[in-house]
């Protein structure tokens, strides 16, 4: 599960203007979704889609690194490690 390499993230980077920002695509999934970050602990905030991101949805998990502009820097399908993570948030810093 990528929730805690994205916690980890999170707290990682909160000094260096990167946010961490979950999305829940499918609101018929709210209750586990919200059991999931339960479980994990996790700090980050986790909103509801509005249907602007589900169009740039190509796999779950998926990550998209995002410029203060709006702008997607980056799509990357499939889970990752915390030092993976790492690597993208410094390559776009």
């Amino acid at each position: 599960m990528e929730m805690p390499a994205l916690e980890g993230l999170n707290k990682q980077y909160a000094t260096k203007q990167v946010a961490v920002v979950g999305i829940l695509l499918d609101p018929n999934r709210e209750k586990g979704a919200l059991q999931v970050i339960e479980e994990t602990g996790t700090t980050f905030p986790h909103l509801k889609d509005d249907r602007r991101f589900a169009e740039h949805i190509f796999g779950v998990p998926q990550t998209l690194i995002v410029d203060k502009q709006g702008q997607i820097l980056d799509i990357i399908v499939g889970a990752r490690s915390l030092e993976e993570f790492s690597a993208l948030a410094d390559k776009h810093l």
